[in-house]
């Protein structure tokens, strides 16, 4: 499943976040994917430099202008969600406090919940979303193998559905270096879950890597231009990227399904042939024979039974050798 994240690349503007989801359509997204918190919710209106970004896409913002500008107003889900399925698409959110959770509920019903790399440690959150018995898909990017074990003991002891859990570089936008991608097979070793990637790195690399590696989900935010208002278009794929990287991911995805049949040319295939004219009676060795191409002469698995043997006819150049050929 490809997963379009929207965030808050709507830029304040509902009619750019509706065309952003026909958008994601077109490129080829399974399901639309939105944020649901306020600033109030996900932080408080503090000052100074604690509450103040040094570095990156908004450095100099605050944590409370930063979400109030990127948040996705919540009276804008419910035709959000609705304009993605009448396309065919999923719809679902992260929610960052419990107050989401009962909003998306009532509003969209999603079906799944989505929980951001940064809030698998908020285990009021994790059992709130628990408690409803859907899947939930969670980021790893900055959780250690106990927080993340703890965090996937508390979703099974509340009796959360499928638990995905998705490899990703908590950096905007992440180096591909930083992704040591080895490590994704270990996620069901550890865990015993579906894996997958959310991913916060240009390109569509890492994707069809993971892909190739087991991810059966693969995240990537999505963006119609990288203007400023754009918020996350810096590691954000335009439509036509996006849609480049699902085929990629399409086409890795085949090349690890089903059985491997060898090709039937097999013209280019090794077999025994005549190199020089042969008489009948005369000796087939190295000189006269040789296994070459193409393939309609005698398999090369009898060469031992072969060099050494009589002629029974007059064989010319490239005359491809059988078993009525000798003694």
């Amino acid at each position: 499943m490809v997963v379009a994240e929207i965030s808050g690349n709507h830029g304040g503007s509902l009619k750019k976040a509706l065309s952003l989801v026909d958008a994601a359509f077109k490129a080829g997204a399974d399901a639309l994917k939105l944020q649901t918190y306020k600033p109030e919710t996900i932080t408080v209106q503090g000052e100074g430099e604690r509450f103040t970004l040094k570095d990156g896409l908004w450095a100099g913002r605050s944590l409370h202008q930063l979400y109030e500008e990127a948040m996705t107003p919540w009276e804008w889900h419910r035709e959000i969600s609705q304009k993605a399925n009448q396309l065919g698409m999923y719809c679902f959110s992260s929610p960052f406090d419990e107050s989401a959770v009962d909003f998306l509920e009532a509003e969209i019903g999603p079906p799944a919940y989505k929980i951001a790399s940064f809030e698998l440690n908020h285990y009021p959150l994790l059992k709130k979303v628990a408690k409803l018995g859907k899947p939930v898909i969670a980021s790893l990017g900055v959780s250690n193998d106990s927080e993340v074990q703890k965090a996937v003991n508390i979703l099974k002891d509340n009796g959360a559905g499928k638990i995905f859990l998705l490899h990703c570089v908590s950096e905007y936008p992440a180096k591909t270096s930083d992704f040591c991608m080895n490590l994704l097979p270990e996620i069901k070793e550890k865990f015993g879950v579906i894996y997958g990637l959310s991913d916060h790195s240009t390109g569509h690399l890492i994707p069809v890597v993971a892909t190739v590696l087991g991810a059966r989900i693969i995240e990537k935010h999505f963006c119609l231009d990288r203007e400023t208002s754009t918020i996350d278009g810096a590691f954000s794929m335009l439509p036509e990227e996006f849609s480049q990287m699902v085929r990629e991911v399409h086409l890795a995805h085949d090349s690890l399904t089903g059985k491997f049949i060898p090709q039937k040319s097999t013209f280019f295939k090794r077999s025994i042939l005549v190199c020089a004219p042969i008489l009948k009676g005369e000796t087939l060795d190295e000189m006269n024979i040789r296994i070459a191409r193409p393939s309609d002469g005698l398999c090369p698995s009898y060469w031992e039974k072969v060099v050494g043997k009589k002629a029974l006819k007059n064989l010319n150049v490239g005359h491809p050798l059988t078993l009525e050929d000798f003694s």
